[in-house]
């Protein structure tokens, strides 16, 4: 290498690294070093650059390393044995100039380098023989080309000096973690080497003998009969003997963390026998009751790896798991626990990533209490299960949820195994764990920052969606933790819940909080509402359990306990009776606690129609005077809820209040003629009277049906009501806007006026006062689409009562559906700016305002909620009021349109045996769909498509989805390809100098967009599954057929799954790629022309998806996707590898022939996947940063994966859908 090359690289390096360079001169110089590593010569060049006897320095150094690194990536395999063995040496050498003065990442990047050389010839003389061969004799060109020396490479490594020491320290730990902890393309290719190799030099000798026969081929890479697990254990004795007189130590320090590291890496695989004779686990112990932190937290994860491993011998397990669980072990452990002090006000990370891990660790051994009988070994005798359980106990206590919430899954998996929640042992905790869970079921996002939890909370994550859901998911755990107490104790329980009860409401926090006619709900004083809103929480989970206990208690005395329960309950609920609440949250909460012992006390008619009573109550409770919007609101809400509440009721106890219909009916004739009901709220009642008469035994079904429903469904023929439906000028005038167009005139109000600034005058007031109550009935939408869903829900299908009903519906729902339709169409072409042309130009401003959707989300909006909801209230006594609340009825009206429709779908044929009906349904949803924004599509999709999709009956499943298919998925593509080309184009032109308000709807743009595509990866698995552990429905495996074999559903169906899968969004684009996955089977090989597309577009999206390492963590299964793909095509055609090489142009056809050749070797489809990775490793070229980010991610993965016990960590966030939007009562 010439003086001038090294000049000019050195140069380069300057440029790039000097903050006075331009953006320019950096390009110029980092193109110049990426042709330098194309060059034959690279890899001298990069070991003349990085050797210290040249005196560069280090990032000359460092850049000579990446020389090398990308050398070996691409060309070593192409090597001839001599180059090969000099790259080889250079490395070596390279190893043992290390000194103490390199800095950290230069020794990481030596080690990288030969853990890479290692992959790639460690061991490759052994070859498809393998070890077990007698017959083969190796020559020594063999044994040099496979790097037999290694081990005594490293052996000279580890005697020369303390860095050459540190050096082979790291370079084991690299080489296990690329053999057994990462999805490493080149070792999957040479797995039954290397996972022999590696323990080969590991273990002694003597102790392999032990347990295999001996094999000379692989004694010869062998450098010592001792091994080195017994090098590294003596070493950490010698470390820790040193630290535990000076702990400030600062080269054993070191020393020891190396060693656990490596240890960390191969406590998993090494034989037990091996780390039981150097008494590992004593010297884990040792090393977790120093006082450091850092090794700490190495002795935890290594004691963590150790306890949780797999065992073959029950020697092994007791001196291992046997050990751990004695009383000296868990005293120790609890030793360690208690001696980790945080300060809530100062949290040092250090100390609580330490103590999340010990914690994690301690937590990890309780799957040894949660065995079958079918286990292959027990806990000893010995074992102090007691101790174990109260030091488990005290974590689950702990300040930070966090670590509380760690073993809140284990909690709940062993209060629902009965044969062990109901030994003494576990028993004696139910009370203490009681009370704690009873502690935590807080509304924790409700306090404010000085709250302990709330301190932790904001260290533990970034973003308030995150913990958001944490919270939301550590709250279900701690419900079921009292709920299932409740039900394993229920007469403790229910006497425990009555004297919790007594003891707050007789408090002074207690007495706040029913007193009150408007608590403070969150922040600072808001103690009273959170600790008032737990009572109920807590009444409810206790509710639960007994219902629980009712349908899980099988003892012959179940009748006499269960008298004595129903007591105990009526007690309880006859005590929240007598509550007296006047905060209208807090009394909603309380109302709909009182609903919740309908199904234990339906048979105890005069106690539930007083809980009837006082839910009506709440349906007409009073507006005080001179309230303000606010408290207004409030009320308006719990009137709702009691609407709700009121026919919750109805169908859970029919048949008793059949018994008083008639009182009833006339009771809330009365409260409706009173005029203290908004319409929307006699809907409410009408409904509920509606539900009984149907859910019930009485006579007259019929007739109580057509009293109640064909007066409502009569609006949708009145006049008024067409002519609105008829044309969009009449709709518009029918929503009020000629009034309030002329009202606009009398003030002067013109297209430029900013109505936010004109003050409401009380001609205003009047007029919005009788635009809302006629608002309130312009449209029947709404008790058309309440009384569906209320009088069919939960129902099952097959019932008589479902039956009855439906043919009720049927003739009804039929000849008003084309109004609901017409009804959509036009309030989409409301939305149109086209349509308002002929407008006067202040009516158009204003309804541009009024088609503004304003709403504020946490995490995506920058604008604070105080300052939004500030706007909000201004706007209320602006001319803006009358815009917003147009906008808000027109939605409103459009999102009852689109949940009718959904209900529609639940009666069966009602809908899908009117001819052409998927044409006139989407041509009513997008026929006119300018103005329909991303969140409204989301709806839509959500709302209606899917739903229709999942309710149609098989029989009209071929008709209806080949006529709706064809029309969504094309225009659902043309949208969200639109946006997401809309969403880059922004990227790339923001230059920084935006302002918070346009950033922020960007941002929210963008938010809602992956919100779309989210919802339409949930419909195409509604429509064909996705892989998984999920079977697929029959509906699925009937609409599978429609897509598949009938090309004109099949060709957008795939275009539309192509962009997903390459739209920058990893969860759907993971998403689409395994319902692509979940579908090549059926697809390939049935169409040429199928086959064709697939090769060109698909095989595209999987390879832009596997080049980009934004989408990371789609990459397994993208892998897989292409790998199925491109073998099963191939093996007909060679089309492929065309469309291979031409979608990766440096793809060389020498490279692309090796590459099918290991292909056509590989045995399993994972060697065959790696293979490709392997492949586009080659052709990615990924930077150092990238690949060191990368490795981090997948060895945080494998960690989860390797510490992941059964069932699911309360952190976890599942893809589940909860339905909440499609049912009206939610799930008890």
């Amino acid at each position: 290498m010439d003086a001038n090359g090294v000049n000019q690289i050195v140069s380069a390096l300057g440029v790039i690294y000097s903050s006075q360079s331009t953006n320019d001169d950096r390009r110029q110089a980092q193109d110049f070093l990426e042709t330098v590593k194309e060059v034959e010569e690279s890899p001298f060049w990069g070991y003349q650059l990085s050797r210290p006897d040249n005196k560069f320095d280090n990032i000359v150094r460092h850049f000579g390393l990446n020389l090398l690194r990308s050398a070996i990536a691409r060309d070593f395999d192409s090597y001839d044995l001599e180059k090969q063995i000099a790259v080889r040496n250079w490395v070596v050498e390279l190893a043992t100039k290390v000194s103490s003065s390199d800095p950290h990442y230069l020794k990481e990047k030596v080690a990288f380098l030969w853990v890479a050389i290692a992959k790639r010839c460690w061991g490759n003389c052994l070859g498809k023989e393998g070890q077990d061969s007698l017959a083969v004799q190796f020559t020594d060109e063999q044994k040099l080309g496979a790097w037999t020396d290694m081990d005594s490479n490293l052996l000279e490594l580890w005697n020369y000096n303390a860095s050459t020491r540190e050096l082979s320290l790291i370079i084991f730990r690299t080489l296990f973690e690329d053999v057994y902890l990462l999805d490493d393309p080149i070792v999957s290719s040479r797995n039954n080497v290397l996972s022999s190799l590696c323990p080969e030099v590991t273990t002694s000798e003597r102790i392999l003998s032990l347990k295999y026969e001996p094999n000379d081929y692989l004694r010869m890479f062998c450098a010592s009969q001792e091994g080195w697990f017994v090098r590294w254990a003596g070493f950490l004795d010698e470390c820790l003997q040193q630290l535990a007189a000076n702990i400030d130590n600062e080269d054993y320090k070191n020393y020891t963390l190396r060693i656990l590291q490596t240890l960390k890496t191969c406590l998993h695989w090494i034989l037990p026998i091996a780390f039981r004779e150097v008494e590992i686990l004593a010297k884990l112990s040792r090393a977790l009751m120093l006082p450091d932190p850092k090794i700490k937290t190495l002795a935890t994860d290594c004691m963590h790896v150790l306890a949780t491993r797999s065992f073959s011998e029950e020697t092994d397990f007791d001196d291992v798991v046997g050990a751990i669980f004695h009383r000296d072990g868990i005293l120790m452990l609890a030793e360690v626990y208690r001696s980790i002090k945080i300060d809530s006000d100062d949290i040092d990370e250090q100390e609580y990533s330490l103590l999340k891990k010990l914690v994690e660790m301690i937590v990890g051994l309780s799957g040894y209490l949660l065995v079958g009988e079918n286990t292959k070994f027990k806990l000893p005798a010995s074992a102090d299960i007691p101790g174990y359980l109260e030091l488990v106990l005290e974590t689950t206590n702990h300040e930070s949820l966090i670590i509380s919430g760690l073993s809140l899954n284990f909690w709940c998996a062993l209060l629902r195994r009965d044969e062990l929640s109901s030994d003494s042992i576990y028993e004696a905790i139910l009370p203490t764990l009681l009370d704690h869970a009873a502690n935590r079921l807080l509304n924790y996002e409700d306090f404010d920052d000085e709250n302990i939890a709330r301190k932790y909370l904001s260290l533990d994550f970034d973003s308030q969606p995150d913990s958001h859901l944490f919270l939301s998911n550590y709250k279900k755990y701690m419900d079921d933790i009292v709920r299932i107490i409740v039900c394993k104790i229920p007469n403790d329980g229910l006497n425990w819940l009555e004297s919790r009860l007594e003891q707050f409401f007789s408090s002074p926090l207690g007495q706040s909080a029913m007193a009150s006619k408007k608590l403070v709900y969150s922040g600072a004083g808001a103690e009273p509402y959170i600790y008032g809103f737990l009572q109920f929480v807590l009444v409810e989970a206790s509710v639960r359990g007994v219902s629980r206990w009712q349908m899980w208690y099988e003892g012959d005395d179940k009748d006499n306990k269960n008298e004595y329960l129903t007591k105990l309950v009526e007690s309880l609920c006859e005590r929240l009776l007598m509550l007296q609440i006047n905060d209208p949250i807090l009394l909603r909460k309380q109302i709909q606690t009182l609903v919740q012992f309908t199904p234990l006390l339906k048979g105890v008619s005069s106690l539930m129609f007083k809980v009837l009573e006082r839910v009506m109550n709440s349906c007409t409770f009073d507006y005080p005077e001179n309230a303000d919007d606010d408290e207004r609101e409030l009320i308006r809400d719990l009137r709702t809820s009691g609407g709700t509440e009121l026919n919750r009721l109805a169908y859970l106890m029919p048949d008793s209040l059949t018994t008083i219909l008639d009182d009833l009916e006339v009771a809330i004739a009365d409260i409706i003629r009173s005029g203290k009901l908004s319409d929307h709220e006699s809907v409410a009642f009408k409904s509920f009277l509606l539900v009984v008469s149907q859910r019930s035994s009485i006579s007259n079904k019929q007739d109580r049906f057509s009293s109640i429903v064909d007066p409502e469904l009569a609006a949708w023929s009145d006049p008024a009501t067409e002519k609105g439906l008829l044309e969009l000028h009449w709709f518009m005038e029918r929503l009020g806007i000629v009034k309030i167009s002329e009202y606009f005139q009398s003030r002067g109000i013109t297209a430029e006026t900013n109505l936010l600034t004109a003050d409401m005058d009380d001609t205003g007031r009047a007029l919005k006062t009788e635009l809302k109550n006629h608002w309130s009935s312009v449209f029947p939408i709404r008790a058309t689409r309440i009384f569906i869903q209320y009088s069919i829900e939960k129902l099952d299908h097959s019932s008589q009562m479902y039956q009855d009903l439906l043919a009720l519906w049927k003739p009804r729902i039929q000849p008003i559906l084309p109004h609901i339709l017409q009804l959509i169409s036009q309030i989409q072409a409301y939305h149109d700016p086209a349509n308002w042309r002929d407008l006067p130009e202040e009516v158009q401003a204003f309804v541009k305002d009024s088609c503004t959707e304003r709403f504020w989300q946490q995490g995506v909006s920058i604008q604070s909620k105080d300052s939004f909801m500030e706007e909000s209230v201004k706007a209320m006594h602006s001319l803006r009021d009358f815009a917003d609340s147009v906008g808000h009825i027109v939605r409103y009206t459009r999102e009852y349109a689109y949940l009718t429709i959904s209900s529609i779908s639940e009666l069966e044929e009602t809908l899908y045996d009117i001819p052409n009906i998927a044409s006139l349904l989407w041509r009513a949803l997008a026929g006119d769909s300018v103005g329909i924004s991303l969140h409204s599509w989301r709806h839509m999709i959500n709302l209606v498509l899917r739903n229709v999709i999942k309710n149609c009956p098989t029989k009209f499943t071929a008709g209806f989805l080949g006529e709706l298919l064809p029309q969504v998925l094309p225009q659902v593509d043309a949208l969200l390809t639109e946006k997401w080309t809309q969403v880059y184009q922004r990227g790339l032109q923001l230059d920084g100098n935006e302002g918070d308000e346009s950033l922020s709807e960007e941002m929210m743009e963008e938010h809602m967009l992956r919100q779309l595509t989210a919802v339409v990866d949930r419909m195409l698995i509604d429509l064909v599954g996705q892989l998984g552990n999920t079977p697929l429905l029959p509906r699925q495996l009937e609409s599978r057929q429609v897509i598949f074999r009938n090309k004109a559903v099949l060709a957008p169906f795939l275009q539309l799954l192509c962009h997903i899968i390459m739209f920058k969004d990893t969860r759907c684009s993971f998403n689409a790629i395994l319902i692509i996955r979940n579908m090549l089977s059926d697809i390939l090989g049935w169409d040429d022309e199928v086959d064709k597309y697939l090769c060109e577009n698909l095989m595209k999206a999987l390879l832009e998806v596997l080049t980009d390492n934004f989408f990371v963590d789609a990459h397994p299964e993208a892998g897989y996707a292409l790998t199925n793909l491109y073998v099963s095509l191939r093996a007909n055609s060679p089309y492929p590898a065309h469309v291979l090489q031409k979608l990766l142009p440096t793809l060389t056809t020498k490279e692309l022939t090796n590459f099918e050749q290991v292909l056509i070797s590989a045995k399993t489809l994972r060697q065959r996947r790696n293979a490709f990775m392997q492949l586009i490793s080659k052709v990615k070229g990924d930077d150092d940063k990238t690949i060191e980010k990368d490795r981090k991610k997948q060895l945080e993965s494998a960690s989860k994966r390797k510490k992941k016990s059964d069932g699911t960590d309360v952190m976890d966030d599942p893809l589940v859908e909860n339905g909440s939007l499609n049912t009206l009562f939610g799930d008890n």
